[in-house]
């Protein structure tokens, strides 16, 4: 069985290989993530998503946060880096597939995905934790596997490797119908796998952070959106990033970028960095762009613009916020920003 399995790995990365110059054009961000994994993990342990598929739009979810999305219904295929995302203990992953043509709330016949959890351990090994696999012409359609066995996980203080036992569990994948703004009719359908397991990281705040809404974001009609909208929370959001952008305005760099502190504090434990390290690069990053003629901040009405809240109801961000434009051309550099709400104020944590 060991040799089958060898050979079979050996044929995927033969024929991933022979395409490797077509993926690259046509999932540029899939190649970046790989070389992300391969240069700043080194051979300590990361979890990554391997997502491909073809002729559905599709969302999927690591404990709430949005990890990918396409909408093209056309080949895909991505590697998802997952450590600063998954928790020791239970994780879901949830993969959402829409309808085809909505007036018949079908799906496409030709629909299909593959959504596989991988640890690379310390020593450079490649295990297959658990899958999700559906294709809506299969008879039995879909199939999540599990697989179980022993990790070497970092052991923590000097990232000195150490046997670790730990049986990973995964629960039977769970198919549930997704409606919209509280509608009878299906519009697509929700597959929930929970993963157990272990991991060599601190639990991360936002995971036991305050749920912004009560209601699933996705239900919220537009009445309902504007009224959030309104809210003294989430006008103390709109706030934030005005604080963040006018201190960026302002070239007041140190204070711009203090505000990332527990991003910094959680991404130094997730990516194996020095905490500085982190720090002084996106300072540095912020320094180039506000001290030379070369860029601009792209300046907007921040309340104007539409927030965004993650499946999990705990992150909100508005989308390309943060923008600097290389004067003369259409290029943009963007930078993520993702608050929490911790009770009384929100936390920029991602």
């Amino acid at each position: 069985m060991k040799q089958i399995i060898k050979l079979c790995m050996t044929l995927l990365l033969l024929s991933l290989s022979a395409c490797a110059n077509d993926t690259h054009q046509k999932n540029p961000k899939g190649d970046r993530a790989m070389t992300h994994l391969t240069d700043a993990y080194n051979k300590k342990p990361a979890y990554r998503l391997e997502i491909e598929g073809s002729a559905t739009p599709i969302e999927i979810f690591v404990n709430g946060s949005d990890m990918f999305h396409d909408f093209a219904k056309q080949p895909f295929f991505t590697v998802v880096t997952l450590n600063d995302y998954v928790t020791t203990g239970e994780n879901e992953i949830k993969v959402r597939i829409f309808a085809d043509k909505y007036d018949h709330f079908k799906t496409s016949p030709n629909a299909w995905f593959r959504v596989k959890l991988t640890l690379n351990d310390a020593q450079g090994k490649v295990h297959t934790l658990s899958q999700i696999v559906y294709h809506a012409s299969a008879k039995d359609k879909l199939s999540g596997t599990t697989h179980e066995g022993y990790y070497t996980l970092e052991a923590g203080k000097g990232f000195e490797p150490t046997a670790l036992p730990a049986e990973v569990e995964v629960e039977k994948t769970q198919t549930t119908p997704v409606t919209f703004r509280r509608g009878e009719k299906a519009i697509g359908y929700n597959f929930i796998q929970k993963v157990i397991m272990p991991t060599p990281f601190p639990r991360w705040k936002f995971l036991d952070s305050e749920d912004i809404v009560d209601d699933e974001y996705f239900n919220y009609t537009a009445k309902e959106y504007e009224k959030l909208r309104q809210s003294p929370k989430m006008q103390a959001l709109y706030e934030a990033y005005e604080r963040l952008i006018e201190l960026l305005k302002a070239k007041r760099i140190d204070e711009a970028v203090g505000m990332f502190e527990e991003r910094f504090d959680e991404f130094s434990k997730a990516l194996y960095r020095p905490r500085n390290e982190l720090k002084n690069s996106l300072s540095e990053k912020f320094r180039k762009f506000t001290d030379t003629q070369k860029y601009e901040l792209v300046t907007q009405n921040v309340k104007k613009l539409y927030f965004t809240i993650d499946e999990n109801q705990k992150i909100a961000y508005i989308p390309g916020v943060i923008q600097f434009k290389t004067i003369g051309k259409s290029l943009y550099d963007d930078f993520s920003a993702k608050f929490r709400w911790d009770g009384n104020r929100w936390i920029l944590t991602r």
